[in-house]
Protein backbone atom coordinates (compact mmCIF):
# COMPACT_ATOMS: atom_id res chain seq x y z
CA UNK A 1 0.00 0.00 0.00
CA UNK A 2 1.36 3.39 -1.03
CA UNK A 3 0.19 6.58 0.64
CA UNK A 4 1.77 10.01 1.12
CA UNK A 5 2.54 11.13 4.64
CA UNK A 6 -0.04 13.93 4.66
CA UNK A 7 -2.82 11.53 3.61
CA UNK A 8 -2.39 9.02 6.41
CA UNK A 9 -5.26 8.99 8.90
CA UNK A 10 -7.38 11.25 6.67
CA UNK A 11 -10.52 9.20 7.21
CA UNK A 12 -12.73 11.93 5.73
CA UNK A 13 -11.26 11.22 2.30
CA UNK A 14 -13.00 7.86 2.19
CA UNK A 15 -16.24 9.59 1.32
CA UNK A 16 -14.62 11.21 -1.71
CA UNK A 17 -13.08 8.00 -3.01
CA UNK A 18 -16.29 6.13 -3.74
CA UNK A 19 -19.56 7.41 -5.22
CA UNK A 20 -21.61 4.22 -4.74
CA UNK A 21 -24.76 4.87 -6.78
CA UNK A 22 -22.94 6.30 -9.78
CA UNK A 23 -20.29 3.58 -9.78
CA UNK A 24 -22.80 0.72 -9.58
CA UNK A 25 -24.99 2.11 -12.36
CA UNK A 26 -22.04 2.91 -14.68
CA UNK A 27 -20.40 -0.50 -14.27
CA UNK A 28 -23.73 -2.23 -14.95
CA UNK A 29 -24.20 -0.14 -18.11
CA UNK A 30 -20.81 -1.18 -19.44
CA UNK A 31 -21.33 -4.79 -18.34
CA UNK A 32 -24.33 -5.02 -20.67
CA UNK A 33 -21.91 -4.64 -23.61
CA UNK A 34 -19.17 -6.80 -22.14
CA UNK A 35 -19.67 -10.12 -23.90
CA UNK A 36 -17.49 -12.35 -26.00
CA UNK A 37 -14.74 -14.83 -25.27
CA UNK A 38 -12.86 -12.55 -22.85
CA UNK A 39 -15.27 -10.30 -20.91
CA UNK A 40 -13.36 -7.53 -19.16
CA UNK A 41 -15.69 -6.97 -16.20
CA UNK A 42 -15.69 -10.64 -15.20
CA UNK A 43 -11.93 -10.80 -15.63
CA UNK A 44 -11.51 -7.76 -13.39
CA UNK A 45 -13.78 -9.25 -10.73
CA UNK A 46 -11.71 -12.44 -10.79
CA UNK A 47 -8.49 -10.48 -10.20
CA UNK A 48 -10.16 -8.29 -7.59
CA UNK A 49 -11.45 -11.32 -5.71
CA UNK A 50 -7.89 -12.58 -5.32
CA UNK A 51 -6.58 -9.19 -4.16
CA UNK A 52 -9.42 -8.52 -1.72
CA UNK A 53 -9.23 -12.01 -0.25
CA UNK A 54 -5.68 -11.27 0.90
CA UNK A 55 -6.98 -8.29 2.87
CA UNK A 56 -9.55 -10.33 4.82
CA UNK A 57 -7.45 -10.65 8.02
CA UNK A 58 -6.50 -6.95 7.93
CA UNK A 59 -9.87 -5.21 7.59
CA UNK A 60 -12.31 -4.53 10.43
CA UNK A 61 -15.46 -5.95 8.85
CA UNK A 62 -16.25 -9.50 7.75
CA UNK A 63 -16.21 -9.45 3.95
CA UNK A 64 -16.39 -13.21 3.42
CA UNK A 65 -20.03 -13.18 2.28
CA UNK A 66 -19.33 -10.39 -0.23
CA UNK A 67 -16.33 -12.30 -1.56
CA UNK A 68 -18.56 -15.33 -2.01
CA UNK A 69 -21.02 -13.22 -4.03
CA UNK A 70 -18.19 -11.95 -6.24
CA UNK A 71 -16.83 -15.44 -6.82
CA UNK A 72 -20.21 -16.50 -8.19
CA UNK A 73 -19.49 -14.37 -11.27
CA UNK A 74 -16.71 -16.57 -12.57
CA UNK A 75 -17.89 -19.87 -11.10
CA UNK A 76 -21.20 -19.85 -12.98
CA UNK A 77 -21.66 -21.28 -16.44
CA UNK A 78 -21.23 -18.93 -19.38
CA UNK A 79 -24.93 -18.62 -20.20
CA UNK A 80 -26.17 -18.45 -16.61
CA UNK A 81 -27.87 -15.21 -15.58
CA UNK A 82 -26.69 -13.39 -12.47
CA UNK A 83 -27.60 -10.14 -10.73
CA UNK A 84 -24.95 -7.69 -11.90
CA UNK A 85 -26.01 -4.94 -9.49
CA UNK A 86 -25.77 -7.26 -6.46
CA UNK A 87 -22.30 -8.39 -7.51
CA UNK A 88 -21.01 -4.84 -7.99
CA UNK A 89 -22.45 -3.78 -4.64
CA UNK A 90 -20.69 -6.74 -3.00
CA UNK A 91 -17.40 -5.65 -4.62
CA UNK A 92 -18.05 -2.09 -3.47
CA UNK A 93 -18.47 -3.18 0.16
CA UNK A 94 -15.12 -4.94 0.01
CA UNK A 95 -13.50 -1.99 -1.74
CA UNK A 96 -14.71 0.43 0.94
CA UNK A 97 -12.95 -1.70 3.53
CA UNK A 98 -9.78 -1.52 1.44
CA UNK A 99 -10.04 2.28 1.35
CA UNK A 100 -10.59 2.38 5.11
CA UNK A 101 -7.50 0.25 5.61
CA UNK A 102 -5.44 2.35 3.20
CA UNK A 103 -6.23 5.73 4.76
CA UNK A 104 -6.15 4.46 8.33
CA UNK A 105 -2.88 2.60 8.01
CA UNK A 106 0.33 3.17 9.94
CA UNK A 107 2.31 0.99 7.58
CA UNK A 108 1.85 2.87 4.33
CA UNK A 109 4.85 3.95 2.31
CA UNK A 110 5.65 6.12 -0.67
CA UNK A 111 6.51 4.68 -4.07
CA UNK A 112 9.94 6.03 -4.94
CA UNK A 113 11.46 5.06 -8.28
CA UNK A 114 14.64 5.98 -10.21
CA UNK A 115 14.33 9.27 -12.07
CA UNK A 116 15.86 7.62 -15.16
CA UNK A 117 12.92 5.18 -15.50
CA UNK A 118 11.46 5.19 -19.03
CA UNK A 119 8.62 2.65 -18.76
CA UNK A 120 6.32 2.25 -15.75
CA UNK A 121 3.50 -0.27 -15.37
CA UNK A 122 1.45 -0.39 -12.18
CA UNK A 123 -1.07 -3.19 -11.74
CA UNK A 124 -3.44 -4.21 -8.92
CA UNK A 125 -1.77 -2.12 -6.25
CA UNK A 126 -3.30 0.21 -3.66
CA UNK A 127 -1.95 3.72 -4.07
CA UNK A 128 -3.49 7.07 -3.18
CA UNK A 129 -3.74 10.10 -5.44
CA UNK A 130 -1.11 11.89 -3.41
CA UNK A 131 1.39 9.04 -3.40
CA UNK A 132 0.96 8.57 -7.14
CA UNK A 133 1.58 12.27 -7.76
CA UNK A 134 4.77 12.21 -5.67
CA UNK A 135 5.94 9.12 -7.54
CA UNK A 136 5.40 10.60 -11.01
CA UNK A 137 6.80 14.01 -10.17
CA UNK A 138 10.39 12.77 -10.21
CA UNK A 139 10.17 10.59 -13.34
CA UNK A 140 11.36 13.16 -15.85
CA UNK A 141 12.59 10.47 -18.30
CA UNK A 142 9.31 8.53 -18.34
CA UNK A 143 8.06 7.72 -21.87
CA UNK A 144 5.32 5.13 -21.28
CA UNK A 145 2.91 4.87 -18.35
CA UNK A 146 0.44 2.02 -17.86
CA UNK A 147 -2.12 1.77 -15.03
CA UNK A 148 -4.12 -1.43 -14.66
CA UNK A 149 -6.73 -2.17 -11.97
CA UNK A 150 -5.63 0.67 -9.69
CA UNK A 151 -8.99 0.81 -7.93
CA UNK A 152 -7.91 3.28 -5.24
CA UNK A 153 -7.04 6.04 -7.72
CA UNK A 154 -9.71 8.71 -8.27
CA UNK A 155 -7.74 11.38 -10.15
CA UNK A 156 -4.55 11.67 -12.15
CA UNK A 157 -1.91 14.12 -10.82
CA UNK A 158 -2.01 17.89 -11.18
CA UNK A 159 -0.87 20.06 -14.08
CA UNK A 160 2.39 20.79 -12.25
CA UNK A 161 3.29 17.08 -12.16
CA UNK A 162 2.52 16.53 -15.86
CA UNK A 163 4.54 19.58 -16.84
CA UNK A 164 7.63 17.83 -15.48
CA UNK A 165 6.98 14.70 -17.58
CA UNK A 166 8.59 16.15 -20.68
CA UNK A 167 9.31 12.75 -22.28
CA UNK A 168 5.93 11.06 -21.70
CA UNK A 169 4.41 9.96 -25.03
CA UNK A 170 2.09 7.03 -24.28
CA UNK A 171 -0.52 6.73 -21.48
CA UNK A 172 -2.65 3.61 -20.93
CA UNK A 173 -5.34 3.38 -18.26
CA UNK A 174 -7.11 0.05 -17.89
CA UNK A 175 -9.83 -0.97 -15.42
CA UNK A 176 -9.44 1.81 -12.89
CA UNK A 177 -13.07 1.74 -11.82
CA UNK A 178 -12.98 4.66 -9.38
CA UNK A 179 -10.98 7.07 -11.57
CA UNK A 180 -13.17 10.15 -12.08
CA UNK A 181 -10.75 12.80 -13.35
CA UNK A 182 -7.79 13.01 -15.70
CA UNK A 183 -6.35 15.76 -13.52
CA UNK A 184 -3.79 17.93 -15.26
CA UNK A 185 -3.24 15.59 -18.22
CA UNK A 186 -3.88 18.42 -20.67
CA UNK A 187 -0.51 19.89 -19.69
CA UNK A 188 1.29 16.74 -20.88
CA UNK A 189 1.98 18.43 -24.19
CA UNK A 190 4.22 15.68 -25.61
CA UNK A 191 1.71 12.87 -25.06
CA UNK A 192 0.46 11.67 -28.47
CA UNK A 193 -1.22 8.35 -27.51
CA UNK A 194 -3.89 7.79 -24.85
CA UNK A 195 -5.79 4.55 -24.25
CA UNK A 196 -8.61 4.37 -21.67
CA UNK A 197 -10.26 0.98 -21.07
CA UNK A 198 -13.05 0.09 -18.65
CA UNK A 199 -13.07 3.22 -16.50
CA UNK A 200 -16.82 3.58 -15.85
CA UNK A 201 -16.55 6.43 -13.33
CA UNK A 202 -14.43 8.64 -15.57
CA UNK A 203 -16.19 11.83 -16.63
CA UNK A 204 -15.35 11.98 -20.33
CA UNK A 205 -16.66 15.45 -21.07
CA UNK A 206 -15.22 18.36 -23.06
CA UNK A 207 -12.36 16.37 -24.56
CA UNK A 208 -10.27 19.42 -25.39
CA UNK A 209 -10.27 20.47 -21.75
CA UNK A 210 -8.96 17.17 -20.38
CA UNK A 211 -6.89 15.60 -23.16
CA UNK A 212 -3.29 16.48 -24.16
CA UNK A 213 -3.12 19.36 -26.61
CA UNK A 214 -1.18 17.45 -29.29
CA UNK A 215 -2.92 14.11 -28.90
CA UNK A 216 -2.84 12.03 -32.12
CA UNK A 217 -4.29 8.65 -31.10
CA UNK A 218 -7.19 8.14 -28.69
CA UNK A 219 -8.68 4.74 -27.85
CA UNK A 220 -11.73 4.47 -25.57
CA UNK A 221 -13.11 1.06 -24.52
CA UNK A 222 -15.81 0.35 -21.95
CA UNK A 223 -16.57 3.92 -20.88
CA UNK A 224 -19.52 6.31 -20.74
CA UNK A 225 -19.24 9.25 -23.16
CA UNK A 226 -20.93 12.58 -22.50
CA UNK A 227 -22.62 14.44 -25.36
CA UNK A 228 -19.88 17.10 -25.38
CA UNK A 229 -16.98 14.65 -25.20
CA UNK A 230 -15.86 15.47 -28.76
CA UNK A 231 -17.48 18.89 -29.00
CA UNK A 232 -14.31 20.96 -29.47
CA UNK A 233 -10.53 20.90 -29.69
CA UNK A 234 -8.47 17.76 -30.39
CA UNK A 235 -7.49 19.32 -33.70
CA UNK A 236 -4.35 17.16 -33.97
CA UNK A 237 -6.22 13.87 -33.47
CA UNK A 238 -5.51 11.40 -36.30
CA UNK A 239 -6.85 8.11 -34.93
CA UNK A 240 -10.03 7.73 -32.86
CA UNK A 241 -11.15 4.29 -31.70
CA UNK A 242 -14.23 3.63 -29.53
CA UNK A 243 -15.38 0.20 -28.38
CA UNK A 244 -18.16 -0.99 -26.06
CA UNK A 245 -19.12 2.52 -25.01
CA UNK A 246 -22.38 3.99 -23.75
CA UNK A 247 -23.01 7.43 -25.17
CA UNK A 248 -25.50 10.16 -25.84
CA UNK A 249 -27.60 9.93 -29.01
CA UNK A 250 -25.29 12.35 -30.84
CA UNK A 251 -21.57 12.99 -31.10
CA UNK A 252 -19.92 15.79 -33.08
CA UNK A 253 -16.76 14.98 -35.06
CA UNK A 254 -16.79 17.55 -37.88
CA UNK A 255 -14.10 19.71 -36.24
CA UNK A 256 -11.62 16.79 -36.10
CA UNK A 257 -10.05 17.92 -39.36
CA UNK A 258 -6.84 15.87 -38.92
CA UNK A 259 -8.73 12.61 -38.42
CA UNK A 260 -7.59 9.69 -40.62
CA UNK A 261 -8.95 6.62 -38.81
CA UNK A 262 -12.36 6.41 -37.12
CA UNK A 263 -13.61 3.19 -35.51
CA UNK A 264 -16.89 2.51 -33.70
CA UNK A 265 -17.48 -0.99 -32.36
CA UNK A 266 -20.45 -1.90 -30.16
CA UNK A 267 -21.74 1.60 -29.45
CA UNK A 268 -25.49 0.89 -29.16
CA UNK A 269 -26.83 4.29 -28.08
CA UNK A 270 -25.37 6.45 -30.85
CA UNK A 271 -27.85 7.72 -33.46
CA UNK A 272 -26.10 10.68 -35.10
CA UNK A 273 -22.55 11.62 -36.09
CA UNK A 274 -22.71 15.35 -36.66
CA UNK A 275 -20.26 16.94 -39.08
CA UNK A 276 -18.99 13.68 -40.57
CA UNK A 277 -19.74 14.85 -44.11
CA UNK A 278 -16.83 17.30 -43.97
CA UNK A 279 -14.21 14.62 -43.27
CA UNK A 280 -11.80 12.88 -45.65
CA UNK A 281 -10.94 9.60 -43.90
CA UNK A 282 -8.54 6.78 -44.73
CA UNK A 283 -9.96 4.06 -42.52
CA UNK A 284 -13.52 3.76 -41.13
CA UNK A 285 -15.08 0.97 -39.06
CA UNK A 286 -18.74 1.07 -38.05
CA UNK A 287 -19.61 -2.28 -36.46
CA UNK A 288 -22.50 -3.02 -34.10
CA UNK A 289 -23.94 0.48 -34.17
CA UNK A 290 -27.63 -0.49 -34.51
CA UNK A 291 -29.15 2.97 -34.04
CA UNK A 292 -26.71 4.99 -36.15
CA UNK A 293 -28.54 6.77 -38.94
CA UNK A 294 -26.89 6.09 -42.28
CA UNK A 295 -28.05 9.49 -43.51
CA UNK A 296 -25.74 11.31 -41.13
CA UNK A 297 -22.65 9.70 -42.67
CA UNK A 298 -23.77 9.57 -46.29
CA UNK A 299 -21.31 12.23 -47.50
CA UNK A 300 -18.32 11.06 -45.46
CA UNK A 301 -15.49 10.14 -47.84
CA UNK A 302 -13.58 6.91 -47.08
CA UNK A 303 -10.48 6.44 -49.20
CA UNK A 304 -8.67 3.28 -48.08
CA UNK A 305 -10.57 0.80 -45.90
CA UNK A 306 -14.21 0.49 -44.81
CA UNK A 307 -15.58 -2.06 -42.30
CA UNK A 308 -19.34 -2.16 -41.57
CA UNK A 309 -21.99 -4.48 -40.15
CA UNK A 310 -24.96 -2.97 -42.00
CA UNK A 311 -25.59 -2.87 -45.74
CA UNK A 312 -27.40 0.50 -45.62
CA UNK A 313 -24.33 2.17 -44.12
CA UNK A 314 -22.15 0.54 -46.76
CA UNK A 315 -24.32 1.76 -49.63
CA UNK A 316 -24.62 5.29 -48.23
CA UNK A 317 -20.87 5.67 -47.76
CA UNK A 318 -20.11 4.37 -51.25
CA UNK A 319 -22.62 6.81 -52.72
CA UNK A 320 -20.80 9.90 -51.45
CA UNK A 321 -20.37 12.50 -54.18
CA UNK A 322 -16.84 13.23 -55.35
CA UNK A 323 -15.32 10.27 -53.48
CA UNK A 324 -13.52 7.51 -55.37
CA UNK A 325 -14.24 5.03 -52.57
CA UNK A 326 -12.10 2.60 -50.55
CA UNK A 327 -9.88 -0.13 -51.93
CA UNK A 328 -10.88 -2.56 -49.18
CA UNK A 329 -14.44 -3.28 -47.94
CA UNK A 330 -15.15 -5.58 -45.00
CA UNK A 331 -18.66 -6.67 -43.99
CA UNK A 332 -18.45 -8.06 -40.45
CA UNK A 333 -21.01 -9.37 -37.95
CA UNK A 334 -23.95 -8.53 -40.19
CA UNK A 335 -27.24 -9.79 -38.75
CA UNK A 336 -29.24 -9.28 -41.93
CA UNK A 337 -30.44 -12.35 -43.83
CA UNK A 338 -29.38 -10.79 -47.13
CA UNK A 339 -27.36 -7.81 -48.29
CA UNK A 340 -27.45 -5.88 -51.51
CA UNK A 341 -25.26 -3.42 -53.40
CA UNK A 342 -27.25 -0.43 -54.64
CA UNK A 343 -26.79 0.76 -58.19
CA UNK A 344 -25.96 4.26 -56.94
CA UNK A 345 -23.02 2.97 -54.87
CA UNK A 346 -19.57 3.28 -56.42
CA UNK A 347 -17.72 -0.04 -56.16
CA UNK A 348 -15.21 0.62 -58.93
CA UNK A 349 -12.43 1.33 -56.44
CA UNK A 350 -12.92 -1.89 -54.44
CA UNK A 351 -10.06 -4.34 -54.94
CA UNK A 352 -10.69 -6.50 -51.88
CA UNK A 353 -13.99 -7.64 -50.31
CA UNK A 354 -14.17 -9.55 -47.02
CA UNK A 355 -17.42 -11.00 -45.64
CA UNK A 356 -16.87 -12.27 -42.12
CA UNK A 357 -18.94 -13.69 -39.24
CA UNK A 358 -22.26 -12.83 -40.89
CA UNK A 359 -25.71 -14.44 -40.75
CA UNK A 360 -26.49 -13.65 -44.36
CA UNK A 361 -27.80 -16.51 -46.48
CA UNK A 362 -26.48 -15.33 -49.83
CA UNK A 363 -23.82 -13.15 -51.38
CA UNK A 364 -25.14 -10.12 -53.34
CA UNK A 365 -26.25 -11.18 -56.82
CA UNK A 366 -24.62 -8.20 -58.49
CA UNK A 367 -21.10 -9.11 -57.35
CA UNK A 368 -20.05 -9.01 -60.96
CA UNK A 369 -20.42 -5.23 -60.85
CA UNK A 370 -17.29 -5.06 -58.68
CA UNK A 371 -15.30 -4.92 -61.87
CA UNK A 372 -11.93 -4.13 -60.26
CA UNK A 373 -12.10 -6.61 -57.38
CA UNK A 374 -9.03 -8.85 -57.19
CA UNK A 375 -9.49 -10.57 -53.83
CA UNK A 376 -12.59 -12.09 -52.15
CA UNK A 377 -12.68 -13.64 -48.67
CA UNK A 378 -15.70 -15.28 -47.04
CA UNK A 379 -15.11 -16.39 -43.46
CA UNK A 380 -17.28 -17.82 -40.68
CA UNK A 381 -20.55 -17.49 -42.64
CA UNK A 382 -22.38 -20.79 -42.04
CA UNK A 383 -25.58 -19.83 -43.90
CA UNK A 384 -24.05 -19.02 -47.30
CA UNK A 385 -24.37 -22.03 -49.59
CA UNK A 386 -23.59 -20.75 -53.09
CA UNK A 387 -21.94 -18.01 -55.10
CA UNK A 388 -23.30 -15.74 -57.85
CA UNK A 389 -21.38 -14.82 -60.99
CA UNK A 390 -18.09 -13.23 -60.00
CA UNK A 391 -16.05 -10.55 -61.81
CA UNK A 392 -13.38 -11.71 -64.25
CA UNK A 393 -10.86 -9.45 -62.49
CA UNK A 394 -10.81 -11.74 -59.43
CA UNK A 395 -7.37 -13.26 -58.79
CA UNK A 396 -7.83 -14.85 -55.38
CA UNK A 397 -10.70 -16.32 -53.36
CA UNK A 398 -10.56 -17.60 -49.79
CA UNK A 399 -13.40 -19.51 -48.14
CA UNK A 400 -12.83 -20.34 -44.47
CA UNK A 401 -15.10 -22.21 -42.06
CA UNK A 402 -18.18 -21.98 -44.28
CA UNK A 403 -19.32 -25.60 -44.34
CA UNK A 404 -22.09 -25.33 -46.91
CA UNK A 405 -20.25 -23.03 -49.26
CA UNK A 406 -17.00 -25.00 -49.06
CA UNK A 407 -18.84 -28.17 -50.02
CA UNK A 408 -20.51 -26.50 -52.98
CA UNK A 409 -17.22 -25.08 -54.26
CA UNK A 410 -15.45 -28.43 -54.47
CA UNK A 411 -14.04 -29.57 -57.80
CA UNK A 412 -15.58 -30.87 -60.04
CA UNK A 413 -19.20 -31.39 -58.98
CA UNK A 414 -19.87 -28.51 -56.56
CA UNK A 415 -22.69 -26.29 -57.80
CA UNK A 416 -20.52 -23.19 -57.33
CA UNK A 417 -17.36 -24.70 -58.79
CA UNK A 418 -18.04 -23.16 -62.24
CA UNK A 419 -18.20 -19.72 -60.55
CA UNK A 420 -14.63 -19.94 -59.24
CA UNK A 421 -12.85 -22.12 -61.79
CA UNK A 422 -11.44 -19.07 -63.59
CA UNK A 423 -9.78 -17.70 -60.40
CA UNK A 424 -6.00 -18.40 -60.30
CA UNK A 425 -5.66 -18.69 -56.53
CA UNK A 426 -8.32 -20.62 -54.61
CA UNK A 427 -8.08 -21.35 -50.86
CA UNK A 428 -10.91 -23.37 -49.35
CA UNK A 429 -10.64 -24.53 -45.73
Amino acid sequence: MFISSNEMREHDKREKIVMPEQLVSQVCLIWELDSGSDPVIKSNLHEEHSSLKQLTPLVDADISQNLQTISGTFEQEKDEVYDKETIIKAWLCCHEQRIKLLYGTNIGQQLLLPSTLRHLSLSSCSITNGAFGVCLGSLTSLRELSLTRIMTLTALPSEEVFQHLTALDDLRIDSCWCLRSLGGLRQATVVTKVSIDCCPSLELTCGAESMPLFLETLSIDGCVLAADFLSNGLTHLKHLYMYRCRSSASLSIGHLTSLESFWLHNVPDLCMLEGSSSLQLQDVQLVDVPKLSAGFISQCCVQKSLRVSRSDILNHLLSAEGCTGPEQVLIQSCNETSIFFEASANFTSVKELVISECRIQSVPKNMKDLSCMEKLEIEECPNISSLPDLPSSLKQITIYNCKLLSKNCQEPDGISWPKIVHIPWRYIY
